[in-house]
């Protein structure tokens, strides 16, 4: 019996692959799921034979995020800001995210992200940390948190696209399709989403069983030293600093309705009406930003 409920772990020779098994709820991320593929990437690690890792979801989309249908229970992330006591348990999980992403974009192994449909808010992140992301040209990349109040918790947007689209995206909650993304550098390729299995397969097979001067080790030491370009240049201290301020931004909220006194409450309103009315009116100053058309969610 798989010890797994949220994903699915497959391993063929030299390539494992994770699946995101949520289907239900667009892989909507909660803090088992996450547990769920920690582990999972440990239980590769210990693999001598292992060179790469593919992370995909299942059903219509990679990941819409951060699951909010399961307001006030353990499972959902972050907190509902009107339990008690929000402060300590909104860190706690701020702190949780931030190792489990430095552990991610770390990991020792040629990480693929396999990114169809929703891509968005921590399914972003996930996606971030993997070394390159192979995307389907309908696939939608973004960051909705934004549209609640929230300061962004990962820095990575910037060492991958750069400051000027960075905040282009993520001060607006803009959302880009596949295309977009392959155009500024935040995935590698776009392709129709009936070659983008074999399009990944392809590249996985490239970097697992091609033979390259040093061999696997070599490869795994320039890794690690393409790595420290990144700490060189600081980001370490910006992870910390925007896990500071993504936390910060949920605290600074009057009466912490995340959009201030006589705003947008999100919670107030998934109470009343349900998720997707308060999604709804969310994102409905924002339609202008949603590609078209909108990938299939069923």
């Amino acid at each position: 019996m798989s010890p797994y409920q949220n994903i699915e772990l497959a391993i063929e020779d030299k390539i494992a692959t994770i699946i995101l098994n949520r289907p239900e709820k667009l892989n909507a991320i909660n803090d088992a799921l996450l547990e769920e593929l920690m582990q999972a990437l440990k239980e590769i690690e210990k693999l001598v034979d292992n060179r790469v890792v593919i992370i995909k979801g299942k059903g219509p989309s990679f990941s819409v995020g951060q699951d909010l249908s399961g307001v006030g229970t353990s499972e959902v992330m972050p907190p509902d800001p009107r339990g008690k006591p929000y402060e300590s348990q909104f860190y706690e999980f701020a702190r949780r995210q931030f190792y489990r992403w430095r552990s991610l974009l770390d990991y020792p192994r040629f990480t693929i992200a396999q990114v169809h449909g929703y891509c968005l808010g921590a399914g972003c992140d996930l996606a971030l940390c993997c070394q390159t992301i192979i995307a389907s040209e309908d696939a939608v990349f973004g960051d909705p948190s934004i549209r609640m109040g929230f300061a962004p918790a990962n820095p990575l947007w910037t060492w991958r696209v750069g400051l000027k689209k960075t905040k282009e995206l993520l001060l607006t909650g803009k959302y880009i399709d596949g295309h977009e993304a392959e155009r500024i550098g935040l995935v590698m390729k776009a392709v129709s989403l009936k070659k983008l299995e074999n399009t990944v397969q392809t590249e996985a097979n490239t970097k697992a069983y091609s033979g390259t001067i040093g061999g696997f080790d070599l490869q795994s030491a320039w890794g690690q030293n393409h790595q420290s370009v990144f700490e060189l240049a600081g980001l370490s201290a910006a992870w910390r600093l925007s896990s500071n301020l993504y936390t910060l931004s949920a605290f600074q909220r009057p009466e912490r309705s995340y959009m201030g006194r006589g705003g947008f409450n999100f919670y107030k309103i998934k109470q009343e009406k349900g998720l997707k009315a308060a999604i709804e009116e969310r994102d409905k100053p924002f339609e202008s930003y949603f590609p078209k058309p909108r990938p299939k969610t069923t």
